[in-house]
């Protein structure tokens, strides 16, 4: 199985291998700019090429760019989606240019109905396709979310519909975040807990889209739609719950990648990949 860490890509992209090596990485998430700004400035081909040389000198098998923290595809306001959109693009421009194996982003929220949250993101992420399909057709991941707050894509069938009405769904991929699902009230503690939920998103999108999975123990209890991450198992989803789902049959294909708390001591925090090693099953 491959496991790994969102890393910091502070000083220069290539820079996240260096980390990467650190916290003995097979796999590895990054932002491409400041997460909490509009603006992205775009690297230049040295740039995507010494990411590239650096990927093939570490022992990184796969990596996923997480989106900045602000679009809302599903927003109410069409100048909000407008301004999501471009800035969707651009990282995706980006990733597509590293090489990357995905580009993962939230729905966001919608102030007056998840109806309406689904079917504007339907649109934004359509058009996302489409504008980055002949140049840029990097891989686009949806991750679910936690479902504070009017959030869209807190449960499967949420992410069901949005998968319903993408025209091109050969582009689209998803990603599971495990804090996400337990504190939007999905169990995910024992195997009748994961089969049931894996069962569902079979159903209702296919398992072969699930492209990654964000291990994250969650801080606050089931349901309780609070998006606070806990080292794993020092949280509610606890020990038991993670080695039911890296020894699940359906998910040992599926790269692991920590969002978990971190100190900046390695020591501290590369703990976390090896509880997850620790789990699985020889």
């Amino acid at each position: 199985m491959l496991f790994g860490y969102h890393v910091s890509a502070s000083g220069g992209l290539s820079r996240a291998f260096v980390e990467a090596e650190a916290l003995q990485c097979d796999v590895i998430q990054i932002f491409v700019g400041s997460p909490q700004i509009w603006t992205t400035p775009l690297p230049d081909v040295k740039v995507a090429q010494r990411f590239k040389e650096a990927w093939k000198k570490s022992k990184v098998k796969k990596v996923l760019v997480h989106a900045a923290y602000l679009p809302n595809p599903a927003s109410h306001k069409a100048s909000l989606r407008n301004m999501s959109l471009k800035k969707l693009k651009d990282e995706a421009k980006i990733a597509y240019g590293i090489g990357a194996d995905g580009y993962n982003f939230h729905c966001g929220s919608n102030q007056n109905s998840n109806a309406e949250g689904i079917t504007h993101t339907i649109q934004t992420l359509n058009r996302l396709e489409e504008l980055t399909r002949d140049k840029w057709p990097v891989k686009l991941i949806i991750e679910n979310d936690a479902g504070a707050g009017n959030r869209i894509g807190d449960t499967i069938e949420e992410l069901g519909a949005i998968w319903k009405g993408l025209k091109h769904k050969q582009r689209f991929g998803f990603c599971l975040d495990t804090c996400h699902l337990f504190v939007s009230g999905v169990d995910v503690r024992t195997k009748v807990d994961i089969n049931d939920l894996l069962k569902k998103f079979d159903r209702l999108i296919g398992l072969k889209h699930l492209e990654f999975i964000h291990a994250n123990d969650a801080r606050f209890e089931l349901g309780s739609k609070k998006d606070r991450h806990a080292k794993i198992g020092e949280g509610f989803i606890g020990e038991a719950g993670f080695k039911n789902l890296v020894n699940h049959p359906r998910l040992k294909n599926i790269p692991f990648i920590l969002e978990t708390p971190r100190t900046g001591d390695v020591k501290r925090d590369i703990t976390d990949i090896k509880h997850l090693r620790r789990l699985v099953k020889k």
